[in-house]
């Protein structure tokens, strides 16, 4: 984050990839064997910087076709998770909808810290918040509807989980009660909570050993909306015996924010777990929790010595989704990882792994060979999401950084993670992940120059075999120089449209990780897109040519209309704001050559951006 940048914008913005396809070739400027350690988090309060004031959003509604947004509030506290994004966006019947997010606005210390939350009531969201929900510090929100009211799970990192409710959602005033962690551990952290009437399921890790484990999962259930809870207690499966794993091997304990809930199907419900060092795991239950299955979905070995060799795995960030049947649909980020030392309680991984892996009951699970087999993966049609390869050089390329530096920002997570799946009624499977975009650097970013990651999503229709072609559904020139993660996807689709909540960076990465970035603010903005698929607008790049370029004077904009259409001429300077605007209006069938003045424009790079009707390109043209 910052005040001042250098951007540097490679001006492909149309509104499809479909011409790119993903690369896991990468350029020879990167080293993919470079390792990072990813020791376990702890709920940092700071990084000692000063804040600084960074740029508001350029508008509160996208561009993209099908896509809309809206600016629903922010936060200067910008770790969301160290994995999985959990449950924080809910869409119900009427259209209402609620958002929440780790929300803290005094740097550095966060004193106010807390669950930033708001409402649409089906007309508009309310105002920005300001304060949180909850009467004391926390946070790591996980929200739930729970009968006509919400609740939302939170963490105070000392003496247990907060629950704050309210009986009435969307208005009234939030009530805050202490769920204790257990003794001689209770500083648990990292909750997900999910509701099935009036019962409320809840997932943490220990924070003392367990079932013999480092950090074992917690299951805690009520059965009375939160008022009484049973003893918290470790899944049949998930203890160290039956995983092979311990406190003095590679794998030791579950890792933060690595595991997610399923929307519930009746009384079925289920969660899925993902650790690098463990695997992942689908557990579900058809009685609402009183007994439960486990099945495997990745395998990784278990080491007894250090070091270990590296593994191809997970990167401990997962979504699950429930079809019609109850059959379990999961996502997770494709990682590399490897362990020299066992006692610093994490591991090494490889920030240059890329790969959103899909897989679903009746799938074989997954092993080092198979997860490192990316042709295979898609074949398979396990690996749906991916970098593009958006200039069509045949490689991913990525800015020159010095030795031991990453050229993105870090989040612990692969280059395309923080998947996101849902499945609506017509078992029609949609998913949504941010990855990194080649085409957008940020030259002036800390420590180093930067891409860019976006917010792409794919979809698989009931009944098909093989995925759409990934979409950013941030490819705007507003968000031309935005961070666009971590988002959460509603677990239910409303009007035929995917819903969501993401946070809007000016810098990639962040201040409270890896990055260690100045303190700024980051946005959150709420996001919707109309899920139809195969429905692509029609690329008229074609159809288009300026000359000359370099230009000086002017720059004549040839257009090649096949049918009456109203055209639509904008030039943006590198800094993506409007310099000139021609709104030409309808035109008939035919070429048409529209003279631009760029006389009055400085040297640079310049975006001409030509739409017709509700299709557009935009190209490159250097004006001297």
């Amino acid at each position: 984050m910052k005040t001042t940048l250098l951007f540097v914008l490679a001006f492909v913005i149309g509104l499809s990839a479909s011409a790119q396809k993903m690369s896991n070739k990468l350029s020879t400027n990167v080293n993919v064997n470079a390792k990072l350690e990813k020791v376990r988090p702890v709920d940092k309060p700071t990084n000692d910087k000063a804040y600084q004031q960074s740029y508001a959003p350029v508008s509160k509604s996208g561009k993209t076709e099908g896509v809309t947004e809206s600016l629903i509030g922010g936060t200067v506290y910008d770790t969301q998770t160290n994995g999985s994004v959990g449950n924080r966006c809910y869409v119900y019947p009427d259209g209402s909808i609620a958002g929440v997010w780790t929300m803290g606005l005094v740097a550095p210390s966060y004193p106010e810290r807390g669950t930033g939350y708001n409402y649409f009531d089906g007309a508009s969201w309310g105002p920005e918040p300001t304060a949180r929900i909850e009467n004391a510090r926390c946070g790591w929100p996980s929200y739930r509807p729970l009968g006509d009211g919400e609740i939302v799970v939170s963490h105070n990192a000392s003496t247990g989980l907060l629950l704050t409710k309210r009986p009435t959602r969307g208005t009234g005033a939030w009530t805050t009660t202490l769920l204790p962690g257990p003794a001689g551990g209770s500083d648990i952290t990292w909750p997900r909570m999910l509701t099935n009437g009036n019962t409320v399921h809840i997932l943490v890790p220990s924070a003392s050993v367990q079932e013999g484990l480092l950090y074992a999962l917690l299951y805690y259930r009520s059965l009375d909306g939160g008022v009484t809870w049973e003893a918290p207690r470790t899944l049949p499966g998930l203890d160290a015996a039956t995983l092979g794993a311990g406190t003095t091997k590679s794998f030791n304990g579950f890792g933060a924010d690595g595991y997610n809930w399923a929307e519930p199907k009746g009384q079925t419900i289920a969660f899925a777990v993902a650790d690098a060092m463990g695997g992942v795991w689908v557990m579900k239950s058809m009685d609402n929790g009183d007994t439960w299955e486990k099945t495997t979905v990745q395998t990784v070995p278990i080491f007894d010595l250090a070091p270990t060799p590296i593994m191809w795995s997970n990167d401990g960030g997962v979504s699950i989704a429930l079809d019609s049947e109850s059959k379990a649909h999961i996502v997770f980020g494709r990682m590399r990882s490897s362990d020299d030392d066992f006692g610093t309680e994490g591991n090494s991984y490889y920030p240059l792994t890329d790969g959103l892996i899909y897989w679903t009951e009746g799938m074989p699970a997954f092993d080092t060979t198979a997860l490192a087999d990316w042709d295979g993966l898609i074949a398979n049609g396990n690996l749906i999401g991916g970098m593009v390869d958006y200039d069509n050089s045949g490689e991913i390329e990525f800015p020159e950084v010095g030795s031991g530096e990453f050229p993105f920002g870090l989040y612990g997570n692969s280059l395309s993670g923080f998947g996101q799946i849902t499945i609506d009624e017509l078992d029609n499977i949609f998913v949504t992940f941010s990855s990194c975009r080649e085409d957008l650097i940020n030259a002036g970013a800390s420590p180093n120059a930067q891409v860019y990651r976006h917010l792409y999503t794919t979809s698989k229709m009931a009944g098909q075999t093989t995925w759409a072609d990934q979409r950013d559904l941030t490819d705007d020139i507003e968000h031309s120089f935005d961070e666009c993660v971590t988002a959460s996807l509603a677990p239910k689709t409303l009007d035929g449209k995917l819903h969501m909540i993401y946070h809007v960076d000016p810098e990639p990465g962040t201040a409270i990780g890896s990055d260690s970035d100045t303190p700024s603010d980051t946005y959150v903005n709420y996001l919707t897109a109309i899920t139809y698929v195969n429905v692509k607008p029609v690329d008229i790049a074609k159809y288009v040519d300026i000359s000359p370029n370099p230009a000086t004077d002017y720059a004549n904009v040839v257009v090649s209309l096949t049918k009456n259409d109203n055209v639509e001429i904008n030039v943006y300077d590198a800094m993506g704001k409007l310099v000139i605007a021609n709104n030409i209006g309808s035109q008939l069938t035919g070429y048409h050559t529209y003279k631009v003045n760029t006389s009055n424009l400085t040297s640079g790079m310049y975006l001409f951006t030509i739409k017709v009707g509700d299709s557009q390109t935009s190209k490159k043209v250097l004006v001297k």
